[in-house]
Formats: C-alpha cells, structure tokens, sequence
C-alpha cells in the first residue's frame, strides 16, 4: 500500500489550480484513511473531477476495500480524459496493484495491460501484468511481461526488479537454470539483498526437487 501511495504523490500530474489540494489529500491517507476519505467524497461533490476520484480511490484501498478501490480508480482513469496520458498509466498500475492486493488478478492483468496504452513499454506496467499473469498459472504471458520489462528499463533499479520478477517465473515454471541465470544477475546489483537469498535457497531446493514456500529461508 505505501508503494502505491508513493506512486500517487510524486509521479501524477495535476493542474496547477489543484495539485495542493491533491497532494494534501493524498499524504493525509498515510495520516488517517478515513478521514481523507470523507474529505475527498466532499472534494468531489464540489466538482473536484478525477483528481478528487483518485484520492477517493486509494483511500478505500487503504481502508481494506482494495478491490472496490481499484475498481473506482480505474473508472477514473478510463474518465480522466482531461489528465496526461503519464498521470492516467499510473493510475491504472495503482489500480493493478489494488487488484493485487484483492487477489483479483485477471482483473489486475487487464489494469497493468491497459495502462500501456497510456505508456507503452513502461517497465513497472510490464511487471505488474507478469505479476498478475504469475498469479493465474499463466506461465507464457508472465515470462513475456517479465522480459518486455526487462528490454524496457535499462537503469540499475528497474533492471533489478525485472529481473526478480522473471527468475520467479522461471522457478514456478521449472526453468531452473533460467532461473539462477536472473538470480545471480541481479545479485550481482544487489549483492546483501535478503529477498534474492531467499530466491537463491528456494531455486537450490527445487534443484533438490523439495518445495520451499515462498519467504521461507534456505
């Protein structure tokens, strides 16, 4: 939730006559969700358009309505016509990753694919819908995604977590040896990174055909 939070305060661009206003609603959910709830539904009666759904949106999502909040955050993003195409891909990941959350993961697959149209290539759209595709078995869409990230963001950072991402797929598809080969380069980024020692334990246990839940230490 506070990954999306962050997404939601410094990369969607409001006009100028309301960006305080929408930011000042956005940090008072980390504050108290329900009380920026109410404010935005007030915001929003007044005519505060997309800016004030948006809000409203991630809100419920933080008041454990991640599937409901998705939901709205997508229509507000189909209806933000007025808004950048930036501003609406984002809002379609934030929806994506609600979704996640929700467990609703075909949903999620359409939110990440659909936020493409607004920015295509982005790295983070492409592995939110390996992510969801992961999630539903699907094993030839989540190494597409995880590779269209992978040939889409070329800084240290992104190729880390795209890197991350295909290795699991890798794994829950049985390519072992893929697997490590992402493993190890993105260890070679982020050598002391817990996560990836765990990915590493979970590859050497399924080389010894024993399954590791995820999480689980080596």
């Amino acid at each position: 939730m506070l990954a999306i939070l962050a997404a939601a305060s410094i990369q969607v661009v409001v006009a100028d006559g309301v960006a305080d206003r929408h930011a000042q609603c956005l940090a008072g959910i980390s504050q108290n969700a329900e009380v920026a709830y109410e404010d935005a539904l007030a915001w929003r009666h007044q005519g505060g358009g997309w800016p004030s759904e948006h809000c409203v949106s991630l809100a419920l999502i933080a008041l454990d309505q991640p599937e409901y909040g998705a939901a709205r955050l997508r229509a507000a993003a189909e209806g933000a016509i007025s808004a950048t195409d930036q501003s609406r891909a984002i809002m379609f990941g934030q929806a994506g990753d609600g979704f996640l959350l929700a467990g609703t993961h075909e949903q999620a697959y359409s939110a990440f694919r659909r936020g493409l149209d607004f920015a295509p290539g982005d790295a983070g759209l492409h592995r939110g819908a390996a992510q969801a595709a992961l999630a539903q078995g699907d094993i030839t869409s989540a190494e597409r995604e995880a590779t269209a990230a992978l040939q889409s963001g070329p800084s240290p950072a992104e190729r880390l977590e795209s890197l991350r991402v295909r290795a699991e797929v890798y794994l829950q598809s049985g390519a072992l040896d893929e697997a490590e080969a992402d493993m190890s380069a993105a260890r070679d980024l982020a050598p002391e990174d817990i996560d990836l020692l765990l990915l590493r334990g979970r590859i050497n246990e399924a080389r010894r055909g024993v399954t590791t839940p995820v999480g689980s230490p080596d």
